[in-house]
């Protein structure tokens, strides 16, 4: 007699599961940005050097995310997932008792290591796992616990920040990461994909190499670096990345396939349209909390508490996101939207220390929940016309895509402080309001771009996701 086969667990319970990493890692982000002038005070460093710790790890998430798709394939779900989250701990641990910048940046490095196998290995078995009917409902249960994290993240490190130490940011992860553990090892089940493809070192290297390249271009102009050596970087990570794509095309079984983005809704969501949005917003997590403390002369916490702010709109909004997509549909949704975002961008140009909190608090909240409908419509577009056979190459892709448009977001916003602050003074001008609106009002131009690459979509495309009755 055949043995029972083992109930499988519910979608909806492992998303939660997904949800509760992705809180980790979200909490991680958020409640890190208050504390950026204390880390660079500590480390005898400027808040724009800091920024590498915060692109290094979204980075290096996207290094290796093609890999833990290969890894959960191989070793299983379970078994990746576990040790994910463990590594993550650990390296927040050592985030923590860091003393000095390189210290800082290798400890964020092998956290993005940990990130890059936590939520997506989940992500990938519920998508899995859900019918293309559900698929806004379920997005919804990936990311509505873990957002909650966007807001307690920063008041929580600002309190740290300002009447304990930054580096209790980093210590708090310890109990989120045991709890974790033990929520993956209960329910995830121990199956493994049962055709073992072989690990694709070359196109690994590739896709690192390119990213890593870049990126030290990209930061070494926001250091005030030799501008040849860092285009130098640049121009090897372009050449680093068109390698890795040909290898890619070729490659009988490539670690990052590239089929899904040969997918309309796709390609625009992630690559085109969702790749300038998230340039254009990327740095905003970065620049408000530096802002408020650097030229408003806040404390980490009262920054803390108006980037919450910023970061509730987004959250509060999720509520009624799929909502308003299912009423206008995806396309007017992300052109409206999109204006919509880029105009309170340019809004943030004419801000100054002497704006009223009146003025202030609502342009965050409305900011956050603007980008945040954005963000929800992107995210179901993606896997809306994906076969299921290609479902998780598509998370995968999407993931990557993902963080190294917000990684490089980060360092655009970088770089766009430090040379506006060296053409004011060549001798390293210390931030001023000025060098912020320069950053923001990039920012808001390129969120603005992204709009022309939604208006050739049609007005029914996604319909049969959204729910939106066509004629």
């Amino acid at each position: 007699m055949h043995a029972p086969a083992q109930p499988q667990p519910r979608p909806t319970l492992l998303a939660l599961i997904v949800a509760a990493a992705f809180f980790m890692e979200i909490l991680d982000g958020a409640i890190i940005s208050p504390a950026i002038p204390q880390i660079a005070e500590s480390f005898g460093s400027t808040a724009v050097a800091v920024s590498t710790g915060i692109s290094s790890y979204l980075i290096t998430v996207a290094i290796f995310i093609p890999a833990s798709a290969w890894l959960s394939d191989r070793f299983g779900p379970r078994n990746v997932f576990a040790c994910a989250i463990a590594l993550f701990t650990i390296a927040s641990v050592l985030c923590g008792i860091s003393n000095s910048l390189l210290e800082f940046t290798l400890a964020r490095i092998l956290q993005g290591i940990g990130g890059a196998m936590m939520s997506p290995v989940g992500r990938i078995e519920v998508m899995r796992r859900t019918a293309k009917a559900d698929l806004l409902l379920m997005i919804a249960f990936l990311t509505w616990p873990g957002l909650t994290g966007l807001v307690v993240g920063p008041p929580v490190g600002g309190l740290l920040t300002t009447y304990l130490s930054w580096r209790w940011i980093f210590f708090i992860n310890i109990p989120i990461g045991l709890a974790g553990i033990a929520l993956v090892l209960a329910f995830f089940d121990r199956a493994r994909a049962p055709e073992k493809r072989p690990f694709d070192a070359l196109g690994f290297i590739l896709n690192g190499l390119s990213l890593a390249t870049f990126l030290h271009g990209l930061e070494s102009i926001g250091r005030g670096g030799s501008t040849i050596t860092a285009l130098t970087f640049i121009a090897a990570g372009i050449l680093l990345g068109t390698a890795a794509i040909r290898h890619a095309l070729k490659h009988p079984s490539p670690l990052l396939p590239l089929e899904p983005v040969r997918i309309y809704t796709f390609a625009v969501g992630a690559l085109w349209g969702g790749g300038l949005f998230r340039l254009g917003i990327g740095g905003m997590g970065f620049l408000l909390p530096v802002m408020f403390q650097v030229v408003f002369g806040m404390t980490a916490f009262d920054a803390g508490l108006l980037v919450a702010c910023f970061l509730g709109g987004d959250l509060g909004v999720k509520f009624v996101a799929n909502k308003i997509i299912r009423l206008i549909g995806f396309r007017t949704t992300l052109i409206a939207d999109g204006v919509v975002v880029a105009a309170t961008g340019f809004a943030f140009v004419f801000i100054s220390p002497q704006t009223s909190q009146w003025i202030l608090i609502p342009l965050l909240v409305f900011a956050g929940a603007s980008r945040s409908v954005h963000f929800t419509a992107l995210n179901s577009l993606v896997f809306a016309d994906m076969p299921d056979g290609q479902i998780g190459n598509a998370s995968t892709l999407n993931s990557m895509i993902q963080q190294v448009m917000m990684g490089t977001g980060v360092g655009i916003s970088a770089v766009a402080l430090a040379l506006s602050a060296a053409a004011r003074d060549h001798m390293g001008a210390a931030l001023t309001m000025f060098d912020f609106r320069v950053a923001f009002g990039l920012g808001a131009v390129l969120a603005l771009a992204a709009v022309l690459t939604y208006i050739p979509m049609s007005p029914h495309v996604a319909a049969h996701v959204s729910g939106r009755k066509t004629k």
